[in-house]
């Protein structure tokens, strides 16, 4: 039977704009109609009503680690904790995002294919958490940086760890090229073109995209000449590479959070805080550049969980259009997630992903953080 859904505002992340007076119909696990204004609801039917909240398209956290928890203290070293201790932090942390807004998170890798059976768990109902779109593990030199990746040395390895990863369901591939931050005028690179290029080859010929943590110098133009789809984070990218990215249609996805989300870096030793608090500008330069260029962008949390809202707040702040930052959490992220025809907008024959937060977000987007009802998949999870 068919619920109604009212509220004073909805954010159409289509055509980027907001309208008052929203009716959503929902039945089963699709939204079926949207209407403005007064309209007659059939006796008898469910209405909730949000009155005072503004609807948003469910939020799609384009960058996310799953068993990753930087509210722990030294979180980067609990990445060698067993398996089952890791996956409880998961389950923990998809309670925490769920409970934000996110209603599908885009996985970029845990170890032992962790985020696999959690994303199982999820689907089978054992759990409650986002949907999961993930590339299983992360693909790694084994003197490259990432504490979430797994070791894979040379075209041959990198290769089978395609393979396997396609084998256990990867939604796409994900490759490590580079460090996080600067540490000096050289960005290092940790995989030769051939590594890169063996990932693409065998992800393209199964109709997989890959992605790669590049944040610049070398390791970035590579990934780019090499035919990766995805660069995150892209935090030193300079203007040539960006250039490149929009003449290739390439996506980037923005992970301001670890640079400037203080929080963040209260769990990691002071020295660690620091290196990161030394980039911050630069950082910040390129985030303007990247958005003022006009690339294709999702945005992610880099696994601060539950405060993606932050992230579009932060981007609104340094001169995005706030339409076109929630843009970047829900149609284009369900964009790059391939998953444009069935979530990011609430539009009808979409799944009834949908958030409610407590005011008008065109006037105030702080109102963001107020989340008061979230509903996934036609089921209520948040009153």
């Amino acid at each position: 039977m068919p619920m109604y859904i009212k509220a004073s505002w909805l954010f159409d992340s289509i055509d980027g704009t907001f309208t008052r007076d929203p009716v959503l119909t929902v039945e089963g696990d699709t939204i079926i109609e949207l209407k403005f204004g007064e309209i007659e609801i059939p006796e008898g039917r469910e209405v909730i009503d949000l009155d005072g909240c503004t609807l948003l398209p469910g939020f799609i956290d384009a960058h996310d680690h799953l068993s990753l928890s930087p509210q722990l203290e030294n979180h980067p070293q609990l990445m060698n904790d067993p398996d089952p201790l890791l996956l409880l932090r998961g389950i923990e942390n998809m309670k925490i995002d769920l409970a934000s807004g996110i209603t599908t998170s885009r996985c970029l890798g845990d170890k032992n294919f962790i985020d696999v059976y959690l994303k199982e768990a999820v689907e089978q109902g054992i759990v409650e958490g986002p949907r999961i779109v993930t590339c299983t593990r992360g693909i790694k030199a084994s003197h490259a940086h990432g504490s979430v990746g797994t070791v894979f040395n040379g075209v041959e390895q990198i290769r089978t760890a395609v393979r396997e990863n396609l084998l256990h369901g990867a939604d796409f591939i994900k490759i490590f090229t580079t460090d996080t931050i600067r540490k000096g005028e050289f960005l290092p690179s940790y995989m030769t073109a051939a590594e890169i290029r063996v990932a693409v080859e065998e992800a393209h010929q199964v109709g997989k995209k890959v992605a790669a943590h590049a944040i610049g110098g070398k390791g970035l133009t590579d990934c780019i000449t090499e035919g990766v789809d995805v660069i995150e984070h892209a935090y030193f990218a300079d203007d040539r590479q960006i250039e490149e990215m929009i003449k290739q249609s390439r996506w980037v996805v923005l992970t301001p959070s670890i640079f400037f989300h203080q929080d963040r870096w209260n769990t990691v030793p002071h020295s660690v805080a620091l290196s990161f608090q030394r980039n911050k500008e630069e950082v910040l330069d390129t985030h303007k550049r990247l958005l003022q260029s006009g690339v294709r962008y999702a945005v992610g949390t880099d696994a601060t969980h539950g405060e993606l809202a932050k992230d579009v707040i932060f981007l609104e702040n340094i001169g995005e259009p706030l339409e076109k930052a929630l843009q970047g959490i829900t149609s284009r992220a369900a964009e790059l997630c391939e998953m444009e025809n069935s979530i990011g907008s609430l539009h009808a024959g979409k799944k009834a992903d949908i958030v409610a937060v407590r005011g008008n977000v065109q006037a105030d987007s702080e109102a963001l953080l107020n989340v008061e009802w979230v509903m996934k998949d036609g089921k209520q999870k948040l009153s």
